[in-house]
């Protein structure tokens, strides 16, 4: 019985010794963990910190540069108006003389002596009036191509005043570090490989770096699409003018026409040569066809509307 149980306690102290020494090394596993995780936490608070306040540091300086750049761009925008108010004023003093030329010439068809209102005369006082009347209309184009010019050229200048603006606000994010990539904080392994607890906060630790890098790009997504924007916005000024008058130029066709039928009409000697209950359809007709423009320009600049707004989106980002 004694050499039986000799066996069995020796295989006991064995394992018992065995065990001690695995919990041995378990403490000290233990122990160079925790300094591990709290060397990684003041890593991480001492990043914190830094990045919160290159942050606020970046705020205040963008705050007073925006307000010195908005200043600036304000002035030339008074300056621009000052000037637009002597420009306007001089173009509706040409439009306001042209158009009294053109109601002379045109009251001058109907006011000739001796001539008889046959067909041909018609003819022939439609094509001089829609002369005159597209004389008028060219003016006014040019005019308004002339002043449209000066205010693309304001945009363009203002647009250049912010460009710098932004590239001024770009050069001290990234003197403060804003624009560089962080590396996580990882833990590594130590001894057989990584706990729970460590995987965990690997995982926290690459989220906290996304966060970073998004709250960064937020905060430069405007310096570094500015110009862009600015840009698509002149563009679309463009787009509009070029709309408008095209617009304008398929009214006014009409607008012509109509203002003759209109003289026809206070013209009592016209009804023994002109079928009036034609002239008033053809009036009707001119009505509709205008009312049809307006409706399909305006369908062009709702879809434009829509379409900017997209194109904003995209220009700006996510």
């Amino acid at each position: 019985m004694q050499a039986t149980f000799f066996p069995f306690l020796l295989v006991f102290t064995l394992a018992s010794w065995s065990s001690l020494v695995a919990a041995g090394d378990s403490k000290e596993l233990r122990e160079l963990r925790r300094d591990a995780q709290k060397e990684r936490q003041q890593q991480v608070r001492e990043r914190n910190k830094e990045v919160n306040g290159a942050t606020r540091a970046f705020r205040a300086y963008t705050r007073d540069l925006k307000a010195d750049y908005r200043e600036r761009a304000k002035k030339l925008d008074t300056e621009f108006e000052l000037r637009e108010v002597e420009r306007k004023a001089e173009h509706d003093a040409r439009v306001a003389s042209a158009e009294a030329e053109y109601q002379k010439k045109l009251s001058a068809l109907f006011m000739k002596s001796g001539v008889k209102f046959t067909e041909e005369t018609l003819r022939q006082m439609q094509s001089e009036a829609k002369a005159f009347s597209n004389a008028l209309f060219e003016l006014k184009k040019q005019s308004a191509k002339e002043m449209h010019a000066v205010r693309i050229a304001n945009e363009q200048e203002k647009n250049a005043l912010w460009t710098e603006m932004d590239r001024m606000a770009l050069d001290k994010a990234e003197s403060l570090g804003l624009t560089q990539a962080y590396p996580p904080i990882l833990a590594t392994p130590i001894g057989d490989g990584l706990t729970s607890q460590e995987e965990r906060w690997n995982e926290r630790e690459k989220k906290n770096i996304a966060r970073i890098i998004e709250r960064n790009r937020k905060a430069l997504n405007e310096f570094r699409t500015g110009a862009a924007l600015r840009k698509w916005e002149i563009d679309n000024l463009n787009e509009d003018f070029r709309l408008t008058w095209e617009e304008k130029a398929e009214l006014h066709a009409l607008d012509s026409e109509q203002s003759l039928y209109n003289l026809m009409l206070m013209q009592p000697a016209q009804g023994k040569v002109i079928d009036q209950q034609k002239l008033m359809n053809r009036m009707a007709e001119l009505n509709k066809q205008k009312r049809l423009i307006s409706i399909e320009y305006k369908k062009i600049r709702d879809k434009n509307r829509i379409m900017r707004h997209e194109e904003k989106k995209a220009i700006l980002g996510p």
